[in-house]
């Protein structure tokens, strides 16, 4: 069984070299779409921590089995 977490680790590592923020007309970047971004970062690690919970439970009772 191999850590999702790792594949998590490299998407969002990614994401985050490619992420780029709307710019305002006069100087800084949109706020809104700063938010967003946020919002999809969240998600993304949303995503890899509920896989690393069905990971270490799967761990867990491979564990009590034995």
């Amino acid at each position: 069984m191999s850590d999702p977490g790792k594949k998590h680790q490299d998407q969002i590592a990614q994401w985050l070299k490619k992420v780029k923020f709307k710019r305002k007309i006069i100087g800084g970047v949109n706020e809104a779409d700063v938010w967003k971004k946020i919002g999809q970062l969240d998600e993304k690690y949303q995503a890899a921590l509920h896989d690393q919970k069905i990971y270490y439970e799967a761990l867990l009772e491979e564990a009590r089995k034995n």
